[in-house]
């Protein structure tokens, strides 16, 4: 016989079962028909213990009201349109978009600044702004005043 030390025959016998295992362990899993599952009568969860009945939810507190914005001064307003027109009249039409633009600011729902804008772009050959802004006079105007027929006045200069 071949000279092994002692325990070896043991282990050598041991390799083939030990390859089985890993050749095993590293091949796919077949497909193979699945075993039917058999479907008792469905159980449902027990109830909860009755306890304490549950509080009503209160609803949320409503939030604060908001302060009224300030009231326009349209004293402010009137005297800014009749700075600005006054300063068109002289032909400083910068000036005179300047003074519109801050009373449209103070009220931006008063038609008077943007005649006064519509006015001072036509007077710079700027159509395109001057026909926005008395688009945005109108929209603000009441009909029949005479802001409202100054303004489709201008419009219609403009070819509108």
């Amino acid at each position: 016989m071949s000279t092994l030390p002692p325990g070896s025959r043991r282990r050598l016998a041991a390799l083939p079962l030990l390859g089985a295992l890993l050749l095993a362990a590293c091949a796919p899993l077949s497909p193979g028909p699945r075993a039917p599952v058999e479907e008792g009568p469905a159980v449902s969860a027990p109830p909860p213990p009755p306890g304490p009945a549950p509080r009503p939810v209160e609803p949320a507190p409503a939030p604060p009201p908001r302060p009224a914005p300030p009231p326009v001064a349209p004293d402010a307003v009137g005297a800014l349109v009749a700075e600005a027109r006054a300063a068109a009249a002289a032909g400083h039409h910068d000036a005179a978009a300047a003074l519109a633009e801050r009373a449209q600011r103070i009220d931006p729902r008063a038609p008077e600044p943007y005649l006064v804008l519509a006015r001072a772009h036509q007077a710079r050959g700027q159509t395109a702004q001057a026909r926005q802004f008395a688009l945005k006079g109108i929209a603000s105007s009441r009909a029949g005043t005479q802001v409202r027929a100054e303004l489709e006045a201008l419009l219609r200069s403009l070819g509108q």
